[in-house]
């Protein structure tokens, strides 16, 4: 029975190893839940290297980095851990903005402010992402913004400029495109089909700021309406789309963008800045990489991007939370950060600083993310929905039959319209009204 006793003792004592706050060879273990890959595995993994061999070090703290798969797998992991027990939780949780709707309502999150964190060097666009009725419900790290990636080399062969508004894309479609000899399109001009996050831009910038719900795109609380179909934004998006697809130089894909781009196979995309070091590597100059400012829908679009990416979402509020997430905000680790992967800068203090503004001139596709954001309105948010991800893949099929099989626009913004306020009724349903 003793054996027994002692036994179950030594379990739990393993168990507690790993618990929120937990000590680890008298350090204070901080665990970090996150979806980074690639060149921002790469990075994150060096940035929480040099923590713990110099902060960490300093401090008694030990940050545990746990990949948990894409943003979408963390937020699941998050939820399965928080129903079986709240003690298996991660300290921090690395999540993207289609978790905000699943963290506002969560009673087991802690808010930046009740963690007493420090936000005042954080851009106010990044904090306007993460704004709720609530109030700031994470603090934001990886923070990007949709930009227009372009063959720079071929633009400058033909004298050309990125467009400023789809109508100027349409007009010059036909000469980034081209043909073989049997009329099969070789070069498309663009390749992709705008879903939630590039409409929050297209729909988002037009009269200087619109909505495609109410609640300010559901920051402000559970929308209950749908606003593009009676202010016409989606329809007057879906006019000029069309436009430019009747070109006959536009490819209607939904996977695979990145690698037609690197191959030559499409002049332009539409992709996170986040995507830079990654899609400059996969270009491995076979040409030059240029960045700009997503078209706007036309010419009274004024209201620039939305603020994408993630941010630090926290279930526990001690001082080494505190430690850690103040160190992923400061000016150092955000210049490496956005240096490494193209992800914005959010600490405002980069901006005037030399090192930084140096390395901005030496490498300009960086540099158009961080001038769009400052030009921007920062009140041009990302969409908090029910459903995000049917909504999401339902606007690429609206766009698809609008184009490809000429489906009456009003028709499509009626059908989008009504299957997004079902969502949001269905929601209001179960859990408010």
């Amino acid at each position: 029975m003793k054996k027994m006793i002692a036994l179950s003792l030594l379990l739990m004592a393993g168990m507690m190893l790993f618990a929120r706050g937990s000590k680890e060879s008298g350090k204070t273990v901080v665990e970090i839940w996150h979806s980074n890959s690639g060149p921002s595995g790469t990075a994150f993994d060096e940035i929480v290297d040099d923590f713990n061999s110099t902060i960490g070090e300093e401090k008694g703290i030990v940050i545990e980095a746990i990949y948990q798969g894409l943003a979408n797998d963390v937020l699941t992991k998050v939820k399965a851990a928080a129903s079986a027990d709240i003690s298996s939780l991660p300290d921090i949780a690395q999540l993207d903005a289609t978790a905000c709707l699943d963290m506002r309502n969560a009673d087991y999150l802690i808010l930046p402010e009740s963690a007493d964190i420090e936000i005042s060097e954080i851009h106010p666009a990044a904090i306007e992402a993460l704004m709720s009725d609530k109030g700031l419900l994470g603090v934001p790290f990886n923070a990007s913004s949709l930009l227009f990636y372009y063959n720079k080399t071929l633009f400058d062969s033909l004298s050309l400029n990125p467009p400023e508004t789809l109508d100027d894309f349409a007009a010059i479609a036909p000469l980034l495109g081209e043909k073989d000899s049997t009329g099969k399109v070789t070069r498309y001009a663009f390749a992709g089909v705008p879903a939630t996050y590039e409409l929050g831009a297209f729909i988002g910038a037009q009269k200087g700021l619109s909505y495609i719900v109410d609640e300010k795109n559901g920051h402000m609380g559970t929308p209950s309406k749908v606003l593009f179909e009676e202010d016409g934004t989606f329809r007057n998006f879906l006019g000029h789309w069309k436009a430019l697809y009747d070109t006959g130089f536009v490819n209607n894909i939904t996977s695979g963008i990145s690698t037609e781009f690197a191959a030559g196979r499409t002049a332009t995309m539409l992709a996170s800045s986040s995507s830079l070091t990654a899609v400059i590597n996969t270009v491995g100059g076979r040409f030059e990489v240029g960045t700009a400012f997503v078209p706007m829908t036309d010419e009274e679009a004024t209201g620039g991007v939305n603020i994408g990416g993630g941010a630090f979402f926290l279930f526990d509020s001690s001082d080494a939370v505190k430690t850690v997430i103040e160190y992923f905000v400061s000016q150092d680790v955000q210049m490496k950060w956005a240096e490494d992967t193209g992800y914005l800068a959010i600490n405002t203090a980069l901006y005037d600083n030399p090192e930084y503004l140096a390395f901005l001139d030496e490498n300009p596709a960086f540099k158009v993310a961080t001038e769009q954001m400052l030009q921007s309105n920062p009140a041009v948010t990302s969409i908090w929905l029910p459903s995000a991800y049917q909504i999401y893949y339902s606007f690429q099929s609206e766009i698809r039959a609008v184009t490809e099989d000429g489906k009456d626009i009003d028709e499509a913004v009626h059908d989008m319209a009504t299957l997004i306020q079902r969502a949001i009724d269905e929601y209001r349903a179960q859990n408010i009204d």
